[in-house]
């Protein structure tokens, strides 16, 4: 089974991108990456993205939670497109700022790979090893 599109990663973290886009894309997936909310949507416009993991809180304009419910919002994506939030702040505020629904899943930070794997299989039905 192949993800419809591209894993859009976003994070400002030059880090945590290099290590998740290894990872997935060492998994087959298909990655781009964005390192603040405005370079997400932009991204989310300019290809076919079929999962994002995005960081909550980063520099610059808006959170990721801005991001994703603007990029929802776009006429050629899908109001439930598949997000992965990660942060490393709780997960009880974590969970305060983004929204309900089964659509969303949230990991903690430093990443558990496994987690990760979980959130991805649950929310595109495609189980890879990361």
């Amino acid at each position: 089974m192949a993800l419809p599109g591209y894993v859009l990663i976003v994070d400002d973290d030059p880090a945590v991108l290099a290590l998740l886009s290894a990872s997935l894309e060492g998994a087959g997936f298909r990655v781009t990456t964005a390192t603040d909310a405005w370079q997400e949507v932009v991204q989310a416009q300019g290809l076919k993205v079929g999962l994002i993991i995005s960081d909550i809180q980063m520099p610059g304009v808006g959170t990721g939670v801005d991001a994703v419910k603007q990029i929802r919002s776009l006429p050629a994506v899908s109001p439930k497109l598949p997000v992965i939030f990660m942060t490393g702040m709780s997960p009880e505020r974590a969970q305060a700022l983004i929204p309900k629904d089964p659509n969303i899943r949230l990991v903690g930070k430093p990443i558990d790979f496994e987690k990760l794997r979980l959130a991805i299989k649950e929310l595109t039905g495609i189980d890879r090893p990361l």
